[in-house]
């Protein structure tokens, strides 16, 4: 990924939708917590269709990028029967910063366009952040998503990411009432 990438950033439709979201049941006993995660179906299913590379992500990313302590990829191709001069489209991206107090790399986003995904683009970039990741010496991978984003959570699962906590705090304070917690995954390296 480039500067000049980040004004593309917007062509990737990044919106999914999720016939499943994992419903967790939290049981609270003066100190002992415990929390459940149930799969459960959605009817309808959660359609998310407001995920945009808006302005302020895209400053984020920059931000990050400029540091240029993590990876930051972008995945092109260009129609079929195009000439390979012809403008490619951006596909897919994955942006990811190394926490060097923890030794791991944080995932803030990866992206395959709607069009593009179940093509093994997503795998081959996190499969890029993997080698990455070994190279820096780190000690795992890291990354968060919602617990109503299911093709997510089986596509992280599928790479041998492991679930390995969730915040029920995390975007507002009704997150177990909304059906949205936060779910937080990690490839050990």
């Amino acid at each position: 990924m480039t500067l000049e990438d980040l004004a593309r950033l917007p062509e990737i439709d990044a919106n999914f939708e999720s016939p499943v979201y994992l419903d967790v049941v939290k049981e609270i006993d003066g100190m002992n917590v415990s929390w459940r995660l149930f799969q459960r179906p959605l009817d309808p299913p959660f359609v998310c269709t407001d995920f945009v590379f808006d302005e302020q992500e895209q400053r984020r990313i920059d931000e990050r990028l400029r540091s240029g302590d993590g990876l930051w990829l972008v995945t092109e191709t260009r129609a079929a029967g195009q000439p390979p001069d012809a403008a490619q489209h951006l596909i897919g991206m994955v942006d990811v910063e190394r926490e060097a107090w923890r030794k791991v790399g944080l995932v803030w986003n990866i992206a395959i366009d709607r069009a593009y995904r179940g093509q093994g683009w997503g795998h081959k970039l996190m499969q890029r952040v993997i080698k990455w990741g070994r190279r820096q010496a780190l000690r795992a991978i890291v990354l968060e998503t919602q617990t109503n984003n299911w093709p997510a959570c089986l596509f992280y699962r599928h790479l041998g990411f492991q679930l390995s906590g969730f915040d029920d705090h995390y975007y507002t304070n009704h997150d177990l009432l909304n059906k949205e917690m936060a779910l937080f995954w990690t490839y050990e390296l």
